[in-house]
């Protein structure tokens, strides 16, 4: 009995100390896609720093609006659907809430070979009169019209006269690049993916003519109210992973090619790809967006809100202005985060040894 009682003190003793083992938590994070993805860079870091709280999380494939309906019931904690499907799932009653900027700008935008007499969206204005026929737009899903819709508008571009919306499956950036299509509807994330693969193509940034923001990240009313701590964790983790994405890409490349050592790709497509995603985060290179989001990042704009907010009701997505404070909040970011552990982290990532195993081109 004497035994007993003192491994049970001995267990508890190492609860106390240990406050990670006490304390262990477990959370999801959905996609609406598969899991296994080079771009998701953010989340593998994410993943890394909030081991070390003792807080586990773990990423589920979802298939269509079911990660907003799976973190509003609780059954997963967070998600990352575009901004007309927060607008819309607000509108019908579901608690959820965006808590943190991820892609920060309007990501969506066009793709084009080199070649093409497509250089802007000025140049798709008038189509018909300049070409002897529409532009084809190749999407993948019927639904990615209304993605790229709002932007188009805003540049002046008549979706009904000017262009043809042709949903050419997984492989459609094949068919611009042997010229059946005009132009490939693409995000930055992906259009740097192909350019590492040596697809010749130059993109147009949907962000220069409508400066909106596009997918946050999100979590439950649920969540808020009873999980705030949690919540912050997550928070403040996907913040140091979003810098440190920017502040050493080819760690970022290092350690997804880790992480997923079976995905075949150059060592060229590998940076690429975290190329575009910095892209998503931050804005192009060198620019006034990149500046300011390096400041906070993560913090939402209530700028980009209220211009998503009146593109979903000219596009009927939602039929009624809902209360901002209803959909976002800044309430778990961190302004004055000290990113030196996370970059000697990166640091410290062994990417001579990672990129040797890959062909370079």
């Amino acid at each position: 009995m004497k035994k007993i009682l003192a491994l049970v003190m001995a267990l508890v003793l190492v609860l106390l100390v240990v406050p990670s083992l006490a304390e262990m938590k477990e959370i999801t994070y959905c996609v609406p896609r598969t899991v296994e993805n080079l771009e998701d860079s953010p989340f593998h870091i994410a993943q890394r720093l909030l081991a070390e709280q003792g807080i586990t999380m773990n990423i589920q494939e979802t298939f269509g609006t079911t990660d907003t309906k799976m973190v509003a019931t609780n059954q997963a904690q967070f998600c990352g659907p575009g901004p007309f499907y927060v607008l819309s799932a607000v509108a019908e009653g579901l608690p959820i809430k965006a808590i943190i900027g991820y892609d920060t700008i309007n990501i969506w935008g066009m793709a084009v070979t080199s070649d093409s007499p497509i250089k802007s969206f000025d140049d798709m204005i008038g189509a018909q009169e300049k070409y002897g026929h529409k532009l084809t737009v190749a999407l993948g899903d019927p639904s990615w019209e209304m993605l790229v819709t709002p932007t188009l508008k805003a540049a002046g571009v008549d979706t009904v006269n000017d262009l043809e919306f042709v949903v050419a499956g997984e492989n459609r950036y094949v068919q611009v690049a042997e010229k059946k299509l005009d132009m490939l509807f693409t995000w930055p994330g992906e259009c740097w993916q192909l350019i590492g693969q040596n697809y010749d193509f130059v993109y147009i940034d949907g962000n220069d003519v409508l400066k909106t923001s596009s997918n946050p990240l999100c979590t439950s009313q649920y969540m808020i109210d009873n999980e705030p701590e949690t919540v912050k964790a997550f928070v403040n983790a996907m913040q140091q992973a979003v810098y440190a994405v920017h502040y050493n890409p080819e760690a970022a490349a290092a350690i997804m090619a880790t992480d997923y050592p079976h995905i075949d790709v150059t060592w060229k497509a590998a940076k690429f790809i975290q190329e575009g995603r910095n892209y998503q985060m931050f804005g192009k290179p060198g620019s006034e967006t990149e500046a300011e989001i390096l400041k906070c990042p993560g913090k939402q704009s209530e700028e980009a809100w209220k211009l998503n907010m009146q593109a979903a009701l000219d596009s009927g997505t939602i039929a009624e202005e809902l209360p901002l404070d209803k959909v976002f909040t800044n309430e778990f970011i961190d302004e004055n985060i000290d990113y030196s552990k996370v970059e000697a982290f990166m640091d410290s990532i062994d990417v001579a040894t990672v990129a040797a195993r890959y062909a370079a081109e």
